[in-house]
């Protein structure tokens, strides 16, 4: 069962990817390349968490709970950074990067909900 929900996971991931990826093009010949950026910092925060969850994977050696607990923790620590940059950034009215920084986050927080629907969903 387990290997069903990572491998949707992963899935997730690769279409997430895929998709900033074609974003990201589309912005470029748009030239709007302060979104186009956007676009790969939200890919690169969909392969950190790929990159995670096989990492969990690896670590919870069958063990589903705690792949679960590994992939969740990080999900919490990782964002924190995020938060204080953003803080900072608001601190000293840098809106490219509070908005850079509000990118990471909101997509976190959608990796968060996809992870638990996927996880906690059908046996």
């Amino acid at each position: 069962m387990m290997e069903q929900k990572v491998s949707k996971l992963n899935h997730y991931f690769e279409e997430q990817i895929a998709m900033c990826g074609r974003r990201n093009k589309e912005l470029l010949i748009d030239e709007r390349t302060d979104e186009a950026d956007f676009e790969k910092v939200k890919a690169n925060v969909y392969d950190i968490f790929r990159t995670i969850l096989s990492v969990a994977v690896k670590t919870g050696k069958g063990d589903s709970n705690a792949v679960r607990r590994f992939f969740v923790q990080k999900s919490e620590q990782i964002p924190s950074s995020w938060e204080t940059a953003y803080d900072n950034a608001k601190q000293h009215n840098d809106a490219v990067k509070m908005r850079l920084e509000q990118i990471k986050l909101d997509t976190i927080n959608e990796i968060k909900e996809n992870f638990t629907k996927i996880w906690e969903g059908a046996e």
